[in-house]
């Protein structure tokens, strides 16, 4: 099945990979103490639990009644030809769609989310489809809270993909956040209202078109830089090279993001020619299944290493990867995982253990706000993970652009604060709408 990151590798690949991470995970949930198995009942369970305060005050905003119900749903799917994109050089070129949910409630209020799903060689329906089949599930609902929410469809959609997890958990935390008229991340308990953002490039062909590349993000104020390569070590260490040559007496900083693609003897090469002076760390070296290995890497190289974290994200990954010393920093995209409710879970997992959680940020503006917002409710995150080419990334959005001043801040406005114009969808290379409305 074609969905969100999971598809960049073949079919193929990716169900041997994943009865790999089962076996993987059937071993951490044996070994995992009790104490971390703690499960919430509901929102502001879990807010109270993540921000560390009483979180009663915003038990109405999630409260149902006949005058909050949902009375209309909407999918959007959305695509434009500016955000085709490979990922290193052995990848296809994947056509990406932004599918929105909007969900309106009988007293005016509305809820969105952005999930951005990525298909080999084609734009696709699938994700809009798996949230149409639940569209009436929608509109019968009899709970807004999302933890609640998640656990009905649990019992009663368990082949329901992460990603269509996500649009609806997304949504409800939006549409709460609003009744409070509140910014998502104060919600959450803000931390801090600004992050350093880092330039994610795609794969470029030639090395002259990286150097390029640099250079022309840097004029917006961007001073850190992501690349995605090659995946063979003759052609990336020429990267590495031409880089610090390069930049050696520059301000900027970069990273190298590996897509898994390596064995454990090319990352280790790779890593030791890096100069961590110049590179701030190396990511998706290897298979994230292979968690002996990276503490390896780890061990051996003075550069941070990092998962690619859109594969294996569950809380038990995580517990055994934290138990393993596998990483600096841990890595998952809300997004992808089953949204905020399952990411503020992860979160504080990461936060008992010390253990920083870099969270992806790749896709549309509405997808990018989602992860913003954990960011500023959560100090363990460096960097925010800013999609190139940017204006690309905000089509259909009044106010998708987050960069301020050379830092990343959260719009202005209750919720995930972007504002869709909704018109202009319609102008997208690819564009299909469904709508729902109670009867």
């Amino acid at each position: 099945m074609e969905s969100i990151r999971l598809e960049r590798k073949s079919l193929y690949s990716f169900y041997t990979r994943m009865i790999l991470a089962s076996l993987c995970l059937l071993v951490a949930r044996t070994e995992s103490s009790p104490l971390s198995e703690k499960t919430y009942e509901s929102a502001v369970e879990l807010l109270t639990a993540f921000s560390g305060e009483n979180a009663e005050q915003y038990k109405p905003f999630f409260q149902f009644s006949d005058e909050t119900r949902i009375v209309g749903v909407e999918i959007h799917a959305v695509g434009t030809d500016d955000t085709d994109a490979r990922y290193y050089g052995g990848s296809e070129v994947w056509k990406q769609i932004n599918n929105i949910l909007r969900i309106t409630t009988a007293d005016g209020f509305e809820g969105i989310s952005g999930i951005v799903s990525e298909h080999n060689g084609e734009f696709s329906e699938e994700h809009l489809l798996e949230l149409q089949s639940v569209a009436n599930n929608l509109l019968d609902l009899k709970s807004l809270d999302p933890v609640e929410v998640g656990m009905m469809f649990d019992r009663t959609r368990p082949e329901m993909s992460d990603a269509s997890r996500s649009s609806i958990d997304i949504a409800l935390w939006d549409l709460a956040s609003r009744r409070a008229n509140r910014p998502l991340y104060e919600l959450l308990g803000a931390k801090r209202n600004s992050i350093e953002p880092y330039a994610s490039l795609p794969f470029y062909d030639s090395l002259p078109e990286y150097i390029e590349a640099v250079k022309e993000y840097a004029k917006l104020g961007y001073m850190t830089f992501k690349f995605h390569v090659w995946g063979q070590v003759e052609e990336d260490s020429k990267l590495v090279k031409l880089i610090q040559q390069t930049f050696a007496d520059s301000p900027y900083r970069f990273m190298i993001d590996l897509e898994e693609a390596y064995n454990f003897e090319d990352a280790l090469r790779l890593g030791e020619e890096m100069d961590e002076r110049l590179f701030v760390w190396l990511e998706g070296p290897i298979d994230d299944q292979l968690l002996v290995q990276y503490k390896e890497l780890k061990n051996k190289l003075a550069l941070p290493i990092i998962p690619a974290g859109y594969n294996i994200y569950s809380a038990e990954f995580i517990r055994e990867g934290i138990k393993t010393e596998s990483w600096d920093a841990g890595r998952f995209d809300a997004t992808t995982i089953g949204g905020i409710s399952k990411a503020l879970e992860l979160l504080m997992i990461a936060n008992d253990a010390g253990l920083s959680i870099e969270i992806q940020s790749w896709g549309h503006s509405l997808a990018q706000a989602t992860n913003l917002h954990l960011m500023l409710a959560n100090q363990r995150t460096r960097y925010f993970e800013a999609s190139m080419p940017k204006e690309a990334y905000e089509f259909g959005m009044m106010n998708g652009n987050l960069l301020d001043k050379g830092l990343v801040v959260a719009p202005d406005g209750p919720g995930l604060g972007i504002e869709v114009d909704w018109d202009t969808l319609s102008m997208a290379d690819f564009y299909v709408k469904t709508a729902s409305p109670k009867n």
